[in-house]
């Protein structure tokens, strides 16, 4: 099960004792995913589908307060993976027309599930819900071991709007862009996301997403140090290795016998430890880190410059 699939289950499982809230909850599975059918002699039908059953069973339970006729039915795709759709249908009676603002001849006038909505705005809980309801009909959020993303889309931008001031309500930056024909409201921070989830009551869900996000975290910062670590042994290794190689050079072509005692000494330590660090070869030497290091850019300097000067020249 995919961790949008269990943020959902765990959304399902809250349960709702203000009517208001069932209200909220279920207009916006309305609003999301619901299709107003007007059939012979106008009558007018609801029809919501799902790929998900324990949200359609969600809603189907829901539907008990605002219609006493209701059916749930289950098909399944003709295309692609052929997943089951779950279609709860709200056929033609007095309480649907009543929801509709008198019947089909008002459906072109502004929103035809404002008798369902509440006033929303002037209650968090409302809001909380609503925002549940929309996640459960058309959200979904990506596995927190890839990344941190979670959309909810839309058929239209008045649906977009609606969410977007919502969240902005409890300070979460959304976000909406056009994706085809539909609008597709996203958040991609994981604070805000964690935070996403605080409101609409997922709580089960954010621990595990805390729990990936802060083991994802630890990881990261462990390799990090490996390879932060790992570059500057290379870094160390090359350094020593390149003034191995002109400690070799000088002695080629000059010998140590020219060089100054203190000189020679540096040279046969860094000949003996060809891949010690400066400090290990500092401790081994008794000598200070900047003392040695001094004398092995001497070394490198005569290295350098060997074909200019005399033999003379570097015993002094």
């Amino acid at each position: 099960m995919s961790f949008s699939a269990r943020v959902k289950e765990d959304m399902t499982r809250i349960e709702l004792e203000r009517e208001c809230c069932k209200k909220a909850e279920f207009a916006a599975f309305l609003r999301m995913c619901g299709t107003i059918n007007i059939g012979f002699g106008q009558q007018v039908s609801l029809n919501m589908n799902t790929e998900n059953s324990q949200v359609a069973r969600r809603f189907f339970t829901l539907a008990k307060s605002f219609f006493p006729e209701r059916q749930l039915m289950v098909h399944r795709k003709n295309q692609l993976r052929k997943n089951r759709v779950y279609s709860l249908l709200i056929p033609p009676q007095p309480a649907l027309t009543e929801l509709l603002g008198g019947g089909a001849g008002l459906l072109w006038r502004g929103d035809p599930f404002a008798n369902l909505l509440p006033d929303i705005s002037n209650r968090e809980c409302c809001r909380r819900a609503y925002l549940r309801g929309a996640m459960l009909a058309a959200g979904s959020i990506s596995e927190p071991e890839k990344g941190y993303h979670l959309e909810i889309v839309c058929s239209n931008r008045y649906q977009a709007d609606t969410i977007i001031e919502l969240m902005h309500s409890f300070d979460l930056q959304a976000k909406c862009v056009r994706r085809k024909e539909t609008q597709v409201v996203y958040l991609n921070n994981a604070e805000q996301i964690s935070n996403f989830l605080i409101i609409a009551g997922s709580h089960r869900s954010l621990l595990e997403m805390e729990n990936t996000r802060v083991e994802k975290e630890i990881r990261n910062n462990v390799n990090r140090l490996v390879n932060c670590d790992k570059a500057n042994l290379n870094k160390t290794i090359s350094a020593a290795l390149r003034q191995k190689e002109q400690i070799e050079y000088v002695l080629e072509q000059i010998g140590f016998e020219v060089l100054p005692k203190t000189l020679r000494e540096a040279a046969e330590l860094r000949l003996e430890y060809p891949e010690t660090s400066l400090s290990d070869l500092a401790e081994i030497s008794g000598l200070g880190r900047s003392a040695l290091n001094h004398r092995l850019r001497r070394l490198a300097e005569i290295a350098d410059n060997i074909e200019t000067y005399g033999k003379a020249e570097w015993n002094r």
